[in-house]
């Protein structure tokens, strides 16, 4: 009688596993889910369980952390790596190395937002989230996508943890801001979706992240767990909308954000990253998911300040996740879990749900069938000719002119004296420079707004302020300083002001003593080149904000120009670049 309840029960569960694992975006044949199927059933279950993990690898640490990681990968049979910093001929080696004692190929990810050069030294960056959604074009994107999924190849990466599609509406939200497409869902989900399709061309997985939606926080879940405010229909409308167009496009993975989320879960204590409700309940219920879940990094405090390590993992894989991500104790968390199968308390069809996504995950990156990276030359791979004219003219399309009283821009008369006047940092020589290329322009130092009368004497001044390029994460905002000189400046003149810097930059500043205005959002040499060109009129201005700034300032506006034709006069050319057109 067992065997027939069985054999009955088989009959029901089979055909259902096998439509939902055709109906996942990691499908892709016959054949994938034979090999698949083939490493599963030859794994244990402690094999099995030790999938569902990926921890930290470093390629700037010693031969103790080294071996600590091959003695994970032997002992514990971990699924995968994520690689931090910060070398990117040893990461090679070190990958080499870590696959050939695996006896399950290993996923190999990264966050590589703006490509590789997020984690390794000495690679060029590709623009950040918030300057492509300045972008009209998305075909732009779509190439930052496959020219990150070329760099991810190279070294022997799998899995990008990206793109970010959180929807950013306060301007004060310290962990995501310009990683962000903008403040218009429709819009975020498009460059997102482009994005993905670029990686995808690759054969790279992409992550959408970090569900349902980190967009509306003033805090970062790095160091506690922030409040995500809105009830169920504006997190839907606004934050959750773009996830629902990127699961409709055939996303591979979602990572989950440690946040409290009161509209999906009511108890204030369960982070989004370990709710049943959110993750099983909602991502894969409601919006019916069927790729593979991912946590945000299990050692960020949103989450590591409630649970010990290893419980936190068991308690994740509870609420639904696929992969436990930057594990800090695999062995204690794989225990845990194990224990629970062995009660019942966790089904072996769960298991086997969350590892054969993880193995189709492996097949269709290639790892069904590794070959080793070269270490090579991969400085001069990364750093391709390619690279830089894409992010160069991203630059160039994303420049955005939000006022223009009287068409000042661009300048037709060159014989006019201009002043120059850097605010903030002084990493201004390249704007500068390419000023110079144009007209007679003058270096005018301004300290303090009492020395505005230095000006006085010139026709047109142009104002350029350079915050720090260096990371996403710094502030935006203007010394007080720098706003009293940008009010200070001469009546009778034609100013002009340039922003190097998040566009949220604006937000305070009174604006009705400027005739022109730029955003360049970063402080880059192509983006100071860009600012130049489209001042002088060697290229138009096609930008549109990517976001809600303040009241006057809205996503969506953006003022056109077009390139002056002038004899003898075009944009600088950049000697050296591909000429591929992107």
């Amino acid at each position: 009688m067992k065997k027939i309840f069985i054999y009955f029960l088989l009959i029901i569960i089979l055909p259902i596993t096998l439509k939902a694992q055709q109906d996942s975006p990691l499908y892709k044949d016959s054949i994938q889910m034979k090999w698949v199927n083939e490493k599963y059933d030859s794994m244990s279950l402690e094999e099995r369980v030790g999938q569902l993990f990926i921890v930290a690898a470093y390629s700037n640490r010693d031969v103790v952390h080294e071996n600590e990681i091959q003695a994970l990968i032997e002992k514990e049979h971990i699924g995968g790596l994520i690689f931090m910093q910060d070398q990117a001929a040893h990461q090679i080696e070190l990958t080499n190395k870590f696959q050939s004692v695996s006896k399950t190929p290993l996923l190999i990810g990264m966050d590589a937002e703006w490509g590789l050069a997020m984690r390794l030294k000495d690679v060029e960056r590709f623009p950040w989230n918030m300057t492509l959604g300045a972008l009209r074009n998305n075909d732009l994107v779509y190439q930052v996508g496959k020219q990150i999924g070329v760099q991810a190849n190279r070294v022997g990466v799998q899995f990008d943890f990206a793109p970010s599609i959180d929807v950013n509406v306060n301007p004060n939200n310290p962990i995501i801001g310009s990683r962000s497409f903008g403040s218009n869902p429709t819009r975020v989900a498009e460059k997102g979706i482009a994005y993905m399709q670029g990686m995808k061309a690759q054969n790279v997985l992409s992550s959408a992240k970090h569900f349902p939606g980190h967009g509306n926080t003033d805090k970062d879940s790095h160091k506690t767990l922030p409040l995500i405010p809105d009830n169920k229909e504006d997190l839907e409308k606004y934050h959750v909308a773009p996830f629902k167009k990127l699961i409709d496009a055939g996303v591979q993975s979602i990572m989950v954000a440690h946040l409290n989320v009161p509209a999906l879960e009511s108890d204030p204590k369960i982070p989004s990253t370990l709710s049943k409700k959110i993750i099983t309940d909602y991502l894969k219920g409601e919006l019916h998911f069927k790729g593979m879940i991912i946590t945000d990094a299990l050692n960020m405090d949103g989450v590591a300040k409630m649970y010990a390590p290893g419980d936190v993992d068991y308690r994740a894989f509870i609420a639904g996740n696929d992969v436990l991500l930057f594990s800090q104790n695999v062995h204690i968390g794989k225990q845990k879990i194990i224990d629970a199968i062995n009660k019942g308390e966790i089904s072996e069809q769960r298991l086997e749900e969350s590892v054969k996504k993880i193995l189709m995950a492996k097949y269709i990156t290639g790892l069904n069938e590794l070959k080793p990276s070269d270490p090579m030359n991969v400085i001069q791979d990364l750093n391709s000719a390619d690279n830089l004219a894409l992010t160069t003219k991203i630059f160039e399309k994303a420049s955005t002119i939000v006022q223009n009283e009287n068409k000042v821009l661009p300048i037709k008369k060159l014989n006019k004296k201009i002043a120059f006047v850097p605010l903030e940092q002084t990493d201004y020589d390249t704007f500068l420079t390419h000023l110079q290329k144009y007209a007679n322009v003058e270096l005018v130092q301004v300290n303090n707004p009492t020395e505005v009368n230095l000006l006085n004497d010139f026709d047109e001044v142009i104002v350029g302020a350079f915050l720090s390029n260096e990371t996403v994460y710094k502030p935006y905002k203007l010394s007080s300083n720098s706003i009293e000189i940008l009010n200070a400046l001469p009546k009778g003149k034609k100013k002009i002001f340039s922003l190097f810097t998040s566009p949220y930059g604006l937000k305070d500043l009174d604006l009705s003593n400027l005739d022109a205005v730029t955003v360049q959002y970063q402080n880059t040499k192509e983006a100071q080149a860009a600012a130049a060109q489209i001042i002088f009129g060697a290229n138009g201005a096609d930008g549109i904000l990517p976001v809600d700034v303040n009241d006057n300032l809205k996503a969506g506006q953006g003022i056109v120009t077009k390139a002056i034709k002038r004899l003898g006069f075009t944009a600088p050319e950049n000697v050296g670049l591909s000429k591929k057109n992107f």
